[in-house]
């Protein structure tokens, strides 16, 4: 029997990076971190290059959006970060970066195993209505790599097999995507989310993965994805927006939304504009959401 929880090979995941076609450069594993954003986060600011991926076996303060905690047992999710320089796509653009990010993982989990994943705005991974992966996206230009010390980022040891001319280290703030999925964990070491919202793995769902293949196949649809909307920073004129629309589990759904200050609104969500907020209908009127908590009702 495939034990799922084996350490990942940095080597052998080095080889790959040049046949997956995308911005990827160079690749590192740790055994143990805080979390990986704040690590490549701190690492971004001494000039580490673009396309740079940090996966850790295990994260002892991961975190999710609005800063909630990303645990798991070791060897049990996926939890990597990918260092991002994009001087192509406007800043004004680049509040797509989360979503665009959600795709590309919701693509990959498809793809290998067939289930129908969806997105919860803005970038929740879910089967059913339960969890599988989340996101979290930060850049050195909001300040993020001071509010937290990085714990491992001296440690870290980035292994290149990739010919790639994307050395950017002075090219302005970077970008950087956390993703993590939950893999082989079990039913009962799976937490319960905000809301009540429920966790669910591949394993949970009947169809374990190795970690190596579906980090593989994310970073495919990651690259394939953001080369495409550097090529045209448009949501539109991308295909970001459609697909976005079309693999989403919150359009059509009635909706509580806990925004920041304490309000709540709740409505019918109707669809996502080209600023990547959601429209809720309520009392008549349409309201842009652009942050918050989007909670799916019954």
């Amino acid at each position: 029997m495939t034990d799922f929880r084996q350490p990942l090979d940095q080597a052998r995941l080095a080889q790959e990076l040049p046949s997956l076609n995308g911005p990827w450069t160079a690749i590192g594993v740790v055994r143990q971190t805080g979390s990986t954003n704040v690590d490549l986060l701190d690492l971004a600011t001494r000039g580490l290059e673009a396309g740079a991926i940090l996966v850790a076996e295990e994260q002892t303060a991961g975190r999710g959006r609005l800063g909630r905690s990303w645990v798991s047992p070791p060897g049990a999710a996926l939890t990597f970060s990918v260092l991002l320089r994009p001087q192509e796509i406007p800043p004004a653009r680049r509040g797509w970066l989360p979503l665009l990010a959600g795709i590309a993982t919701t693509t990959a989990v498809r793809q290998l195993t067939g289930l129908d994943a969806r997105l919860k705005w803005p970038n929740d991974v879910l089967v059913g209505d339960r969890k599988l992966a989340g996101i979290l996206t930060e850049s050195t230009g909001t300040g993020t790599t001071t509010s937290q010390p990085a714990n491992n980022a001296d440690n870290v040891n980035l292994a290149s097999n990739a010919s790639n001319d994307n050395n950017a280290s002075d090219a302005g703030d970077a970008v950087v995507i956390g993703i993590g999925i939950n893999v082989s964990t079990t039913a009962e070491e799976l937490p319960q989310g905000p809301g009540g919202l429920l966790a669910t793995s591949l394993l949970a769902e009947g169809i374990p993965v190795e970690r190596d293949v579906l980090l593989v196949e994310v970073l495919r649809a990651l690259g394939q994805w953001l080369k495409s909307y550097s090529r045209s920073p448009d949501p539109e004129e991308s295909g970001l927006l459609s697909q976005y629309q079309r693999m989403s589990a919150t359009i059509g759904r009635a909706v509580r939304a806990e925004l920041p200050g304490g309000v709540v609104l709740s409505g019918l969500a109707t669809a996502i504009d080209a600023q990547g907020q959601l429209l809720i209908e309520a009392d008549g009127n349409t309201y842009p959401i652009a942050a918050g908590d989007v909670i799916h009702l019954r």
